[in-house]
């Protein structure tokens, strides 16, 4: 058995998905990420979701604290990614 391929169709691993199912609090995410402590929950896994005031408030800056997204974030209502 191989991950990703399943009967002729590619499936992709949502880490985000995966992330807040495992992880919901954060903690490991925040080991391996320290520059995400000060986030509240709604952010720990979807730190591009915030707001400018919301970087502000947290002092975290996306694309200076932590890194903007290099592809768009995984999202169900666009495919999924499958176009891609």
């Amino acid at each position: 058995a191989g991950a990703g391929m399943t009967g002729g169709r590619v499936n992709r691993f949502n880490i985000v998905k995966q992330s807040k199912d495992y992880d919901p609090n954060g903690d490991y995410v925040t080991l391996w990420l320290p520059e995400l402590k000060k986030l509240p929950k709604e952010f720990i896994h979807e730190p591009w979701k915030m707001t400018q005031f919301n970087q502000m408030e947290y002092g975290v800056r996306l694309g200076v604290d932590y890194p903007n997204p290099l592809i768009p974030p995984f999202s169900p209502k666009n495919g999924g990614g499958q176009n891609r």
